[in-house]
C-alpha cells in the first residue's frame, strides 16, 4: 500500500510539473505564431514534436488553441497547428475537417515519463555510481602520492 501510495504520489508530482512545462511551451508557441520572435522559435519545435510524436495536441486537448485569444484573433476558433492533425504537414489545418489528434498532450507525456520511470531512475544511478568511482579512484591516487611522494619520470 505504501509503494503504490509513493507512486501516486509521484505521477501527481511528474503531472504537475508536466502541465507547467507544456503550459509554457504551447504560450510560447503561440506567442512565436503571433510575432515571429525567433526567441520562441525552440518552443515551436518542442511542441510540435511533442504533438507529431505523441498523436495529441495542445495541453489539454485543441481547446488550447481554440480557446486562445490570441490565436483566434490570428486564425480563427477552427485552425490548429499541423502537428495536431494527421494528414497536414505544415502550416495548419481546419479541425472541424480534418484528422485531427484531439487527446491532449499533458496525459501522454505524463504516462510515457510515468511508464519508464524505471529506466530513468537507474540510468540516473549508474552515473551517480560512476561519479562515486570516479572520486574513491581519485583519492586513492593521491593517497598513493603522498604517501610514495611525487617522483618525476
Amino acid at each position: 500500500a505504501e509503494v503504490s501510495t509513493q507512486s501516486t504520489g509521484y505521477k501527481g508530482e511528474i503531472n504537475e510539473q508536466v502541465e507547467i512545462a507544456l503550459d509554457a511551451k504551447t504560450d510560447e508557441y503561440i506567442n512565436y505564431d503571433k510575432t515571429g520572435n525567433e526567441e520562441y522559435e525552440d518552443s515551436k519545435e518542442v511542441v510540435d514534436k511533442i504533438q507529431d510524436a505523441l498523436k495529441c495536441c495542445g495541453v489539454h486537448g485543441i481547446e488550447t488553441y481554440t480557446d486562445n485569444t490570441t490565436w483566434v484573433k490570428k486564425h480563427g476558433d477552427e485552425l490548429v497547428p499541423a502537428s495536431c492533425c494527421d494528414d497536414v504537414e505544415t502550416g495548419y489545418c481546419n479541425s472541424t475537417t480534418a484528422a485531427v489528434n484531439d487527446v491532449g498532450c499533458l496525459d501522454k507525456v505524463a504516462d510515457t515519463l510515468s511508464d519508464n520511470v524505471g529506466l530513468i531512475v537507474g540510468i540516473s544511478l549508474g552515473f551517480i555510481l560512476i561519479q562515486i568511482i570516479g572520486v574513491c579512484l581519485g583519492c586513492v591516487l593521491c593517497q598513493r602520492i603522498a604517501r610514495d611522494g611525487y617522483k618525476e619520470v
